[in-house]
This record gives C-alpha cells, structure tokens and sequence, in this order.
C-alpha cells in the first residue's frame, strides 16, 4: 500500500484545509478565492453553490463529475432543491441551512443510493462571503466508495 507523505489522504481535510488557507485572516473565504486550478484532480469532487436573497434559489455554478457524472442531466444553473432523492449531490448539500446559520464549514458522512448504488460517502460544506459578514455561496465537496454486499 502507498504511504502519503505531505498530504492529507482524505479530500475533506484536504478541502477543510484549503478553505482555512483562502480564509487570509478573514471569517471565510469569498466564491472569487476558490480556484479550480488549485484544486487539481480534486475539483472533480468538488461543487459550488450561488446563494439568492436570504439563502433562497440556491442554484449550482459548478458540480464535479465525479459527483454527478456528465451523462446525467445537467445540474449547473439549477436549483439544489431539484437534486433527486439521495443522491451524493443532496447529501452533501443538505446542511446548507445550517452553514448559512453558523457560517462555519459542516462535515458529514454515511450512506446513500445514487445512480442504483449503495454508496459510503463523506462530505464538507464550506460558507463562502463576498464582504465576510453574509455567506452568499457555499464550497463543497464530497467523495465516496461502492458498498458491495459480500
């Protein structure tokens, strides 16, 4: 088995710890301060969310591929309150409320169906601030694994 050295093996640190970075002495980073380009092979596991007035018509302005694969029906510009029932996308998007409220980054994990498949997943959903006072987008991601029945 390969032994990491320097890096975090598990993506909701890796992103946590990005997001503390992007922070720059502030309550929480902005939309503005999170680069797909930084992120690398880990941006496919990540997702954006724009925020409307008070947290309503929050829709997606960018979900990775391996979250909500290419062949499903496009979700970028939608509303996150049209996500099908337990899917990887609505797990991890659905303490949304709560980081509003708080304004602190929320990590979670278990299990759900997506696409038909059982899946154990983990997940972070970070606040994002255009003036750090209101959270108006949210910084997400999750990744997940099979459950297999042996």
């Amino acid at each position: 088995m390969a032994e990491y050295k320097g890096i975090e093996r598990r993506l909701v640190f890796r992103l946590l710890d990005y997001w503390e970075k992007k922070k720059n002495g502030r309550k929480m980073p902005s939309l503005d301060d999170i680069k797909a380009s930084e992120l690398g092979d880990d941006w496919d596991w990540c997702f954006l969310i724009l925020l409307g007035d008070e947290g309503e018509d929050a829709t997606f302005h960018h979900i990775g591929s391996l979250i909500w694969p290419a062949d499903r029906e496009p979700l970028i510009g939608k509303e996150v309150s049209a996500t099908p029932d337990d899917s990887l996308i609505q797990q991890a998007a659905r303490f949304m409320p709560r980081v509003m409220e708080l304004g602190v980054p929320v990590s979670i994990g278990g299990e759900c169906m997506d696409g038909g498949d059982k899946l154990l997943y983990r997940s972070t959903l970070m606040p994002l601030s255009s003036d750090d006072e209101f959270v108006d987008a949210l910084f997400g991601g999750a990744n997940c694994r099979k459950v297999t029945n042996k």
